[in-house]
């Protein structure tokens, strides 16, 4: 029986007074144990935004203080946390593969009876992969192509072919240094379809990043810079997380930001609770005020990461959702990025990312 039957079988049967209590404004005696809780936040305008529309209302709304720590890569520092003794953060936001590497060494198991009647409806409506013992999907993100508009005018790049096309669409480029999401992108280029992407053909797709590597100007290592990139002319196509390019055609229309859908990419980030963090009253308490719908909706508004339930999309206003991740029109032309393949074991032991980023790596070292 997976976590979401029976989470749904546990909602069928009786909810425990204390859970049915608590609401979002005032929490049972159990939650009001903590003061504080410690969040891993990614920063930068999401972060803003998160701060704004999520943070300061739950504060005000509780009491309980949000402290926030900026990493951009939460799982191995949870794991030597946990590992050292020394707990630090409370809530964490951690890799879809991540929630089965470290599950059992790392994270808490979710008590979902306990988060906010409003919370446990937001989870119950939500797919059975989005929702594990040791995390629940807060978020559906999106990797597209992204152009300004002001190199290209006329036609509009569509496909990573156009990409990887520089007679057609002539101009600089930046890709990520990452394996992931460049491997896949350089085989649809090649012609390979998205249900045919996996397992990764990688001496395929290195004979096609080869191809594009005199045209990038910047292999990039943080979402910020690739919108940076584009708005000071340094590169006029990129890959690049949807959020920023999307507030920037939403509010900045002057600055040429577009993108694409077509054979873009979507996955999940997890929240998680590492084990034995210091709040873990608060931290549910957090969480459920993450999980309400309508708050989830207005994050959502400002920066486009949706919590990946049909409730959220809901209570979503349509002049937002356009490139929200979980957009019906954008599901059907983008792939479902593979944490299972990726997370999974190369021939050599280590994970199919650590040994495709090795050689990806080489190649750009030359």
């Amino acid at each position: 029986m997976n976590i979401t039957t029976r989470f749904h079988k546990s909602l069928r049967y009786g909810v425990t007074a204390a859970c049915v209590a608590l609401t979002l404004g005032a929490a049972p005696s159990a939650f009001a144990q903590k003061k504080e809780v410690v969040m891993q936040d990614p920063g930068g305008g999401y972060g803003d935004a998160l701060r704004r529309l999520m943070y300061d209302p739950f504060t005000k709304a509780t009491g309980i203080t949000v402290k926030t720590v900026q990493e951009a890569r939460s799982g191995p520092r949870i794991k030597a946390q946990v590992a050292a003794g020394k707990t630090e953060w409370d809530l964490v936001f951690i890799f879809d593969q991540e929630t089965k590497q470290l599950g059992d060494c790392c994270l808490s198991k979710i008590d979902y009876k306990k988060l906010s009647p409003s919370a446990q409806k937001t989870v119950e409506s939500m797919s059975p992969d989005a929702v594990r013992d040791n995390g629940v999907a807060l978020q559906v993100i999106g990797v597209v192509m992204a152009w300004n508009d002001k190199k290209y005018p006329a036609a509009k790049p569509q496909s990573w072919a156009d990409f990887w096309d520089v007679k057609k669409f002539p101009g600089k480029r930046c890709l990520p240094g990452w394996s992931r999401f460049v491997y896949e992108a350089a085989l649809m280029a090649d012609g390979v379809p998205i249900d045919k992407l996996y397992p990764i053909d990688a001496d395929r797709a290195l004979k096609k990043i080869a191809e594009i590597k005199p045209h990038v100007t910047k292999w990039w290592q943080t979402s910020a810079q690739a919108p940076q990139l584009l708005l000071d002319g340094e590169a006029d196509m990129c890959m690049a997380y949807v959020g920023r390019i999307s507030d920037l055609m939403l509010n900045e229309p002057d600055s040429g930001m577009n993108l694409t859908w077509n054979q873009g990419f979507t996955y999940y980030d997890f929240f998680s609770i590492p084990k034995n963090n210091p709040n873990p009253d608060a931290a549910l308490q957090l969480l459920s005020w993450r999980l309400d719908a309508n708050n989830a909706a207005r994050l959502a508004e400002a920066y486009p990461v949706p919590v990946p339930s049909p409730l959220v999309y809901e209570a979503g206003n349509a002049k937002f959702k356009k490139n929200w991740a979980n957009n019906p029109d954008n599901m059907k032309v983008s792939v479902r990025w593979s944490a299972d393949y990726w997370g999974g074991p190369a021939k050599d032991g280590r994970t199919n990312e650590e040994f495709l980023q090795e050689r990806l790596n080489a190649l750009l070292a030359k």
